[in-house]
């Protein structure tokens, strides 16, 4: 019988295995829909502005109460919603 590991994260050694970070797909920014003249998109951050809300919520935070924004709209969250 094969053992199931109920933490996928959790390499052989028990050790966590590094996550990759990837947002919500439901979080927006407004560099999402806007590219003006000389703006680099290719440039260390694209979403620089720090402008993020929620398409669910239409609000700069998401249906559970917290804020929406890069580092917070991660896989954990209970709305969140994987790419």
């Amino acid at each position: 019988m094969r053992k199931i590991d109920p933490d996928p994260q959790s390499g052989a050694s028990g050790a966590p295995a590094p996550q990759l970070l990837v947002p919500c797909k439901l979080l927006r920014s407004k560099e999402m829909f806007y590219e003006g003249p000389g703006q680099d998109p290719g440039g260390d951050d694209p979403f620089s502005s720090g402008a993020y809300w929620c398409a669910k919520t239409q609000e700069a935070f998401g249906p559970d109460g917290e804020p929406a924004e890069k580092g917070d709209c991660q896989c954990g969250r209970p709305c969140y919603v994987g790419l």
